[in-house]
């Protein structure tokens, strides 16, 4: 064997054994192969080039759907993962195609993807240079921003859905095409989860669904049934949904005909004439406290009227032993068709009842305070928030004992409710700090709160013949949009308390 063929040998064996470590960019140079190895040589390039090509195909079909070309679900795992590693904070905006079922049912599965191709066209066009489409199941996309607020890409997506529907209504297109949306902005550094971003997201797209619902024309051939006929929901069905939580009560208005019905723990915590009163609206306002009641009312006339779809309200209500509780009211209007009434449908939560319930103050606790940020965040409303934190609670309860330290946060609890008057939520967060939220605040009428919690709050409280005045910090947090997680904002109260000067009072020694 001459030396020539022997350096070729090794050059090939050197070739291949790059290959087998995984290394993809590995080259032959066959032209320097003596001539009686160049057909080998050549054939292992061949060989590799199949092998590549095999594959991008493999990674292809992994990664990518086959009716879009848009990337799968696997490709957005990879891609999210790519961009949890990175740290950076994102937007991502889970879309939902409206009526495919009834598309396929109707017309054909044909008719079908292309409905389907129709709408991924109308986000592809609406998307901005840096963000990434996927087709995650039949009817559901994500759209990955890093670079869009949660705000910005809420108001493109519903330019696109108002453009998709307009131009289908005119009656030549198979049926109006729509999609419902829910987006969520995250930032990993400051402890948001994927888990976070999926149910913040996805819970906003179902209430985007709920409350935007476009109607199909209808099918000539199937008989209207009057709304006078229907019932809101099936009276069995309901009961034993509103006999699963002793804290919790359901409802359901008929904003045409005034029916309602109401939870049968309803009827009995807060002495209703029955599950079914006519007018329940206006007997249930007459059971809201005095300083409350107008804001509730201006509220559910939103509601009723049209404005809103969308209710959420903390305030104080008379129960059946005519003492007044602490009450989470959240609603949704329902639009009527035809054949379908308009309903207010919602839920009650009595805070004295509640399992998340703080059991010195009579306030939600950390993690009721957890879900209201999170409701806040599906909602498309400015936001004011007031955190307030009692200071020397531990020498309170070194020095008086620690019942002396509760009737100083109940005390502080009674007056916040009396400042907020219900327009807004009050939670006890975590040990001496309270929070507030208020929807639809002005950074003024914020302010204007925490100056009054300021003046009002540190009222004296009598240990036996000792007065003593809490020293407390107050600190505000005024949001355009709640668009960020909640332990975002909470971190974010935390460290403007932190800073806030001490409004003082008595010193312990």
């Amino acid at each position: 064997m001459n030396e020539s063929y022997r350096l070729g040998e090794q050059s090939i064996i050197a070739y291949l054994q790059r290959l087998a470590n995984g290394v993809s960019t590995a080259e032959l140079d066959v032209s320097a192969l003596p001539a009686e190895l160049r057909a080998v040589g050549e054939q292992l390039q061949k060989t590799h080039a199949i092998l590549q090509q095999e594959r991008q195909l493999l990674e292809c079909n992994a990664y990518i759907d086959q009716l879009t070309n848009l990337g799968n679900r696997g490709g957005l795992d990879r891609h999210v993962e790519q961009l949890w590693r990175k740290g950076d904070p994102f937007t991502c905006a889970y879309i939902d195609i409206d009526h495919l079922k009834h598309c396929n049912d109707r017309f054909g599965h044909a008719e079908g993807n292309r409905y389907i191709l129709g709408i991924c066209r109308a986000l592809t066009e609406a998307m901005e240079y840096d963000e990434v489409l996927f087709r995650i199941g039949g009817d559901e996309f994500v759209l990955v921003s890093p670079t869009t607020g949660e705000a910005e890409l809420e108001q493109r997506l519903e330019r696109t859905r108002t453009n998709l529907v307009e131009a289908t209504s005119d009656g030549k297109a198979p049926m109006i095409a729509s999609f419902s949306f829910g987006c969520s902005r995250v930032n990993p550094l400051a402890g948001d989860t994927r888990r976070q971003m999926t149910m913040d997201a996805d819970r906003k797209m179902y209430r985007y669904k709920l409350m935007h619902r476009v109607q199909q024309p209808k099918d000539n051939d199937a008989p209207p049934h009057p709304i006078a006929e229907q019932l809101p929901c099936n009276d069995r069905v309901f009961q034993a949904i509103s006999m699963s939580s002793e804290t919790r009560y359901p409802f359901i208005l008929n904003l045409d005909t005034g029916e309602s019905q109401w939870s049968v723990n309803a009827v009995r915590d807060f002495d209703l004439p029955s599950q079914h009163p006519f007018n329940s609206l206006d007997l249930w306002l007459a059971r809201v406290h005095p300083e409350d009641r107008d804001n509730v009312r201006a509220e559910l006339d939103m509601v009723i009227n049209g404005a809103w779809h969308f209710h959420y309200m903390q305030y104080r209500v008379m129960d059946a032993t005519e003492a007044y509780v602490l009450c989470d009211c959240t609603g949704y209007r329902l639009d009527g068709t035809d054949t379908e009434p308009n309903m207010y449908v919602g839920m009650i939560i009595n805070r004295s009842l509640a399992d998340t319930t703080d059991s010195v103050t009579g306030l939600g606790d950390i993690h009721a305070l957890v879900n209201a940020i999170g409701e806040m965040r599906r909602v498309a409303r400015k936001a004011g928030l007031v955190a307030i934190k009692i200071d020397d609670i531990a020498q309170v309860n070194a020095r008086f004992g620690f019942d002396a330290g509760d009737r100083v946060l109940a005390e502080s609890a009674a007056c916040l409710m009396d400042c907020s008057r219900g327009k807004g939520r009050l939670f006890r967060s975590t040990g001496p700090m309270f929070v507030a939220l208020f929807d639809e605040f002005d950074p003024e009428e914020t302010d204007a709160i925490a100056e009054e919690i300021e003046r009002f709050l540190g009222s004296p409280v009598l240990f036996g013949s000792f007065e003593y005045q809490p020293p407390l910090r107050v600190a505000t947090l005024h949001l355009d949009a709640v668009d960020r997680q909640p332990v975002s904002i909470l971190n974010e109260l935390k460290a403007l308390l932190e800073e806030a000067p001490q409004v003082p009072g008595t010193k312990l020694d």
